[in-house]
């Protein structure tokens, strides 16, 4: 038997899928010939506008050898099955854990942490503050009509974290076997099995809320307790170590506490707040968990100032962005809504401007953690047909956010004050009712204020604003000049785009420094920090994978 690898299989768009017959094509074989194939990733192909295909990389098993000739050498390659398990990690069970956890924060990471602590015996409490999804839900779509803003149910807090209200995009830079094994659960609580081989997999909202109650049965199968409505208020440490956490009921009434499947549940809804024990704490809590990283502040904990990017969300009509990246007349229904990435440096290559999070056929959302404030993001829906596309344009800004317009740039803080500052006057200039600043990318360039604005998405309304008024004059800047390059590769990108601000919470602007090694605080014995949140982590998948690796590296030591 001979194993080969084959690059960059190329098949028809209304062939997806039929990759053995494509491969018994090209290499001029039957099909009964090939053994154990095995795709290993797989995307759409759209660098030359008219020969869009599928591209596949496979491996697979013949029983004679194939010589590569013609545009056979291309992509055959003569290769060996590699043999990966995480049971051959070196760190594997190396960081002593109490047999009781507690994790705060039911995002990917504090998710995926409790299920695999689970699995590996340790018994586990999930406190999270905001709500069970489908009750998030509601809250959310209610916010849209009344506009009257909760602080630990929208589109950032509550079970499933930021990440469940947004594509469901799963693809990551590098993948790992740690992210392989987050996709792999996730096809098996019921996730389409693509999204294993896939090079851009996505779910949408709409499928992360199903994926996510099947997560949350099997914790609870497992034996694990999520008590919902409950947030993290204080921390004690002794000699270095964490001792015991405040946990505070957001809800005060129990007959309104909802989703506590703990033993617990009479103790937990009848006080307000209360102490309790804690030796590991796993913090899982997201980027925009302020008052925790106040918190952890007031306390010691080291954290530092760390980059990271704001800007604005641009909104398309969505055939454009087909038109100009699929070409004519290509059929959606066979490749997708298509996307766009797009980068380029600014102000005389110092700064540069990037689109990030493109949610292709998506909607525009408000999106906030404090009350007074606004900013924006994106989601879509599994099947991702609606009309527009957007995605934001954002500028990266530097650790502490020195050199930016706030007073105190620089500072450990610099960059969460820069945040507020900018999502404060949004809220102002919109009215104050979460509607949000916007205007046409056309008008943007000539710094001039919008009499009409184009239909939208964005489901608070809009309100015309000259954002080179109030928000961050260098951001602003950069933004032009990105615009103006976007408009060369994707022509209309300037005439046909408009800007709905602010895009705040790409990433955080802070990080709890960890050892890397044991994923524990530098100083804090006890207090694992984890995800988006901890600023070791950007998107469902890479948060979900830090869960999964400090469950693997966690041993009972008692």
């Amino acid at each position: 038997m001979f194993t080969y690898r084959y690059r960059e299989l190329a098949v028809a768009l209304e062939k997806k899928g039929e990759v053995r017959l494509a491969l018994a094509k090209t290499l001029r074989v039957n099909p009964e010939e090939i053994f154990n194939l095995e795709v290993e990733r797989f995307s759409l192909d759209s660098r030359r506008k008219g020969d869009l295909h599928w591209s596949y990389n496979v491996v697979f098993d013949l029983k004679r050898k194939v010589r590569a000739t013609g545009n056979n050498a291309r992509g055959l390659i003569e290769s060996k099955r590699e043999i990966r398990s995480l049971d051959a990690e070196p760190l594997k069970d190396t960081v002593a854990m109490a047999s009781h956890v507690d994790v705060i924060g039911a995002g990917p990471s504090g998710l995926w942490a409790a299920l695999h602590l689970l699995r590996k015996g340790f018994s586990v409490d999930i406190y999270e503050q905001g709500k069970q999804v489908e009750e998030r839900f509601r809250d959310i779509r209610k916010f849209f009509v009344d506009r009257k803003f909760n602080a630990y149910s929208n589109v950032l807090f509550g079970e499933g974290g930021a990440g469940a209200f947004s594509d469901g995009k799963l693809n990551t830079r590098s993948r790992n076997l740690f992210s392989e094994t987050v996709l792999k659960d996730m096809v098996d609580f019921g996730v389409d099995e693509s999204v294993v081989a896939f090079a851009k997999p996505h779910i949408g909202t709409d499928k992360l809320v199903l994926m996510l109650r099947q997560v949350r049965a099997e914790i609870v199968r497992l034996g694990g307790h999520i008590h919902f409505n409950t947030s993290l208020e204080d921390i004690e440490i002794k000699d270095g170590r964490i001792c015991a956490i405040k946990l505070k009921n957001v809800i005060a009434s129990p007959g309104t506490m909802s989703g506590i499947n703990s033993a617990k549940q009479s103790n937990t809804s009848a006080a307000i707040s209360h102490w309790q024990p804690c030796e590991a704490l796993v913090l899982a809590v997201g980027h925009s968990a302020r008052s925790v990283y106040e918190m952890l502040h007031a306390r010691g904990v080291t954290l530092e100032s760390k980059a990271f990017a704001m800007g604005v969300r641009v909104e398309h009509p969505q055939s454009l962005i087909n038109m100009r990246q699929l070409g004519l007349n290509v059929d959606t229904r066979l490749t997708g809504a298509a996307e766009y990435f797009l980068a380029t440096p600014t102000i005389n290559k110092t700064s540069s401007a990037y689109s990030f999070c493109m949610c292709p056929g998506g909607v525009l959302v408000p999106c906030a953690s404090e009350p007074g404030t606004l900013a924006t993001n994106g989601m879509s829906y599994s099947r991702r047909n609606g009309a527009f596309a957007n995605g934001a344009i954002a500028v990266p800004i530097t650790a502490g956010a020195e050199g930016f317009d706030i007073p105190s740039s620089g500072s450990l803080f610099g960059g969460l004050d820069l945040q507020r500052k900018i999502e404060t006057d949004a809220y102002n200039v919109g009215g104050k009712v979460y509607a949000a600043p916007a205007q046409t990318i056309k008008n943007f360039l000539a710094h001039r204020e919008d009499k009409t604005l184009p239909k939208t998405t964005y489901p608070c309304g809009l309100v015309p604003s000259n954002l080179w008024d109030w928000m961050d004059k260098t951001i602003c800047q950069s933004l032009a000049e990105g615009f103006q390059n976007f408009d060369r590769k994707i022509p209309g990108f300037i005439n046909e785009g408009l800007i709905v601000a602010p895009e705040t919470r790409t990433s955080s602007p802070l990080r709890i420094t960890r050892n890397n090694e044991t994923l524990e605080s530098v100083n804090t014995q006890g207090l694992f920090v984890l995800g988006e949140g901890a600023g070791y982590a950007g998107g469902i998948v890479t948060s979900a994978a830090d869960g999964v690796r400090l469950a693997h590296y966690a041993k009972k030591c008692k």
